[in-house]
């Protein structure tokens, strides 16, 4: 199972760089990838229909790791489609980034609306994971969504995961799309400041992750990007999608954080000697 799964995560990974790359965007590059990522879920369903499981632990993997990358990922280009048509017809830049600002709101009541499961998968627990992500025909009232159909591809909580890890998609996208709108102010505006990231800028992109998610700054991480293309007098563009690049890379998925390490230990180790001299 394992090495099915991989090969085909991977080849989902590449299909939406291969979107990503041939320049569509918007609502075209939502359902395009919305179908493709239909397919895969397809041939995944299909695989493990006609797979037995080794043991119980094998299918929690499955349903608790395995489906909801997959799903997830489905059920997060379907809600961009859904955000896209809604979207009002007005271009003005104010109207749009409140319109993007009430819809993350909307997913992130959606994605709190079940705080006792959300506390079991972000505690990490695993005591009810044969409960919850093994296939059954019980049902489970902390677990308020409707279940897939099909039983012999569902279990009480791979579908609930699966939704909550697109919200988490959905919010930190639609963050992005309201970053666009407001930090950029157009070429004549320029910046104040003197300082230029003269680096790649998706080694700034990983840079604000890391700060992001070390807690060092208590911001959203669009919030943070905004600050550094400021600071930097930079314009880090569609970061999100940079960050979706990285994920996918071959290797090391922070090259120029690596760099950066290589780096200033070689400045200490270059001090030392210096300094034994």
């Amino acid at each position: 199972m394992k090495k099915f799964t991989k090969e085909l995560y991977s080849k989902m990974q590449s299909t939406i760089q291969e979107i990503s790359n041939s320049g569509v965007s918007g609502f075209d590059y939502y359902r395009t990838c919305y179908h493709e990522m239909l397919e895969i879920s397809k041939k995944l369903k299909s695989y493990i229909l006609n797979y037995r499981f080794a043991d119980q632990q094998e299918e929690i993997e499955f349903f608790k790791d395995v489906k909801p990358k997959f799903q997830s990922r489905l059920m997060y280009f379907n809600e961009l489609i859904q955000v896209e048509i809604q979207k009002p017809l007005i271009s003005e830049k104010r109207m749009l980034a409140k319109y993007y600002r009430r819809s993350s709101a909307h997913y992130a009541a959606l994605a709190s609306r079940n705080q006792l499961f959300l506390h079991y998968m972000r505690s990490n627990y695993e005591s009810g994971d044969h409960l919850l992500f093994v296939r059954s025909n019980e049902n489970f009232d902390f677990i308020n969504t409707d279940l897939d159909l099909d039983e012999k591809y569902s279990t009480p909580a791979s579908t609930e995961l699966s939704k909550l890890i697109s919200y988490e998609l959905v919010i930190e996208h639609l963050a992005e799309k309201v970053n666009e709108l407001i930090s950029v102010k157009g070429n004549d505006t320029g910046f104040k400041h003197k300082l230029v990231w003269e680096g790649p800028k998706v080694g700034l992109i990983e840079i604000g992750y890391a700060i992001h998610e070390l807690g060092a700054v208590k911001a959203p991480v669009a919030q943070i990007m905004e600050g550094l293309q400021f600071l930097f007098n930079t314009d880090l563009g569609q970061f999100y999608r940079v960050f979706q690049d990285m994920r996918i890379r071959k290797g090391s998925r922070t090259l120029y954080l690596d760099d950066a390490i290589r780096a200033i230990n070689k400045r200490m180790d270059e001090t030392d000697l210096k300094l034994k001299k």
